[in-house]
């Protein structure tokens, strides 16, 4: 299913000529974390990603105490807004809480269909089916703060090992916040990620 949503948005921007487009196709924590530069966006969009309902799959979600950090450092500090939406609505009231809860973050739910209408074919979908949708946007409160990890995603922070002592094999290290300099992407790497990036 994503390789023919690629295929079709590579299509249509050939056919168009456009130029300011590049399509990535990947695990989205993952280019985000590796490759995406920090304040790169003006805006970013979520719409209708995989909710993973499970409680034991819930650190894979995009936006989630564990990983908002990485969406939310890819914000321009002056000018950056992320907007996301969802029809799935345990996962929206978890990201808007999330969001809520977040003090670098200014949040509000944006109440009805955008202005423009529906943003992709699933909204318009479940626009016509009576579907509930949470839609929301967000900001940075006044530009980029020292840290954007989130108070409840803290405990999932891996810190190099103190005194010089040897990481467990396998193990990616990270920098913790000290002086709140270090880019955020890599402040907070959990174990899965780790395991899985080590060993592609």
């Amino acid at each position: 299913m994503v390789s023919k949503y690629f295929r079709l948005a590579a299509r249509r921007a050939a056919s168009r000529r456009l130029s300011n487009v590049v399509l990535l196709r990947g695990e989205a924590l993952y280019l985000i974390a590796t490759l995406l530069p920090a304040g790169m966006a003006r805006t970013v969009h979520v719409y209708f990603p995989d909710p993973w309902p499970k409680s034991r799959h819930h650190r894979r979600r995009l936006l989630d105490p564990r990983t908002v950090d990485l969406v939310l450092a890819l914000l321009d500090p002056q000018e950056g807004r992320l907007f996301f939406a969802t029809d799935h609505l345990e996962y929206g009231e978890a990201v808007a809480e999330t969001l809520a809860l977040h003090p670098a973050v200014e949040m509000e739910r944006v109440d009805g269909a955008w202005p423009e209408g529906p943003r992709t074919n699933y909204e318009a979908k479940f626009e016509r089916e009576g579907r509930p949708i949470i839609r929301l946007a967000a900001r940075l409160r006044g530009g980029r703060p020292a840290s954007l990890l989130h108070p409840a995603g803290r405990d999932d922070l891996l810190v190099g090992p103190a005194g010089g002592r040897r990481a467990s094999p396998g193990v990616l290290q990270a920098a913790s916040g000290g002086s709140g300099s270090e880019d955020p992407r890599t402040q907070r790497i959990d174990q899965e990620s780790s395991a899985s990036r080590t060993s592609s």
